[in-house]
C-alpha cells in the first residue's frame, strides 16, 4: 500500500486549484453581493439607518473588489505550507474576536461536508505524516472564513460592515464549496492515500 505520487506536488497542486476555485466563488459572491444588499436593505424597511448602511457597504465592497479578492488569495495561498510545516499560526496577533465569527460563519458548511472534511484531513494526515483536524487544515470551511474576515479588516471594513457581508460570503461561497471538497478528496484517494478506514480494511483482508 505505497504513496502513489509525492505528497508535496499532490497536495501543492490541489491547494492551488482550491485556492482558484474559492476565487471563482469570490467573483461569484460579487455577482450577487449587490441584489443581497438591496434584499436585506429593503427588509429593514423604515429602519434608514439600516438601509443606508447596506447601501453604503454596496458602494464600499464595489470600490474595493480588487484589493479584497487580492487580500483573500494572499491569505489562501499562505496556508500551502501549513499542510507540511510544524504549526498551524496564520497570525502573530491572532484575533480572538473573529476567530468567533469565523467559528459561527462556518459552524453550518462543516456541518454539511463533515465526511468530505475527515477524509481529506486523514488523507493528507496520511500523506504528510501529521496529525491535523477537520478545522485546521487549511481549506476548512473555517480557515476560509477566518481568511476573510481578516481580508475585510485588512482594508478596514468596520465591524458592522463585516457583519452584513459575511451571511453573503455564507451563502455565495461557503455554501457552494462541496464540489470543491468532493474533488480534492478524489484527487488524495487517487493517489494513493488513505483513509483510517481504507488502510484497516487492507490489513484485515
Amino acid at each position: 500500500m505505497g504513496q502513489l505520487a509525492d505528497p508535496r506536488n499532490v497536495i501543492t497542486s490541489m491547494h492551488h486549484q482550491v485556492t482558484g476555485e474559492m476565487l471563482h466563488l469570490m467573483d461569484g459572491l460579487y455577482s450577487n453581493i449587490e441584489d443581497g444588499l438591496f434584499e436585506l436593505a429593503y427588509r429593514h424597511e423604515g429602519d434608514e439607518t439600516q438601509q443606508r448602511r447596506s447601501f453604503d457597504l454596496m458602494r464600499e465592497m464595489r470600490y474595493r473588489r480588487s484589493n479584497l479578492i487580492q487580500a483573500f488569495a494572499k491569505r489562501m495561498q499562505r496556508g500551502l505550507e501549513y499542510w507540511f510545516g510544524d504549526k498551524f499560526e496564520y497570525d502573530t496577533e491572532y484575533d480572538v474576536e473573529f476567530d468567533a465569527l469565523a467559528r459561527n460563519m462556518s459552524e453550518k458548511c462543516s456541518a454539511h461536508f463533515n465526511l468530505l472534511l475527515q477524509n481529506i484531513t486523514e488523507r493528507t494526515a496520511y500523506a504528510t505524516n501529521r496529525q491535523p483536524d477537520s478545522v485546521t487544515i487549511p481549506i476548512s470551511p473555517y480557515q476560509v472564513s477566518y481568511n476573510f474576515l481578516a481580508s475585510c479588516r485588512s482594508l478596514d471594513f468596520d465591524r458592522h460592515s463585516i457583519e452584513l457581508v459575511q451571511d453573503l460570503f455564507a451563502r455565495f461561497v461557503l455554501d457552494r464549496l462541496g464540489p470543491v471538497y468532493g474533488e480534492c478528496n478524489q484527487r488524495l484517494e487517487d493517489a494513493g492515500y488513505h483513509t483510517r478506514r481504507e488502510r484497516e480494511l487492507v490489513s484485515s483482508a
